[in-house]
């Protein structure tokens, strides 16, 4: 009955380190995504990308010159 219990118990640890195994795996895997995903975002909105974009998709071009008009209070 003994040795029942102690088989029973090595099984289970198997499983468990299998399982911490497969997770170590899968921790890796995300860690990975997430350092390609923080790239992307990063040159997503590096301000030389967000200007092309704005040039080539939208047709947008930059102000060559900004005005400004003061008002004087009451006016």
């Amino acid at each position: 009955m003994l040795l029942v219990g102690v088989v029973a118990v090595n099984v289970a640890v198997l499983r468990l380190n299998m399982q911490i195994e497969e997770l170590g795996q899968q921790r890796l895997e995300l860690e990975a995504r997430n350092a390609l995903l923080e790239s992307q975002v990063s040159s997503t909105l590096a301000p030389a990308r967000i200007e092309r974009e704005a040039r080539t998709r939208l047709g947008l071009v930059p102000a060559e010159e900004s005005t400004y008009v003061e008002l004087r209070p009451g006016r």
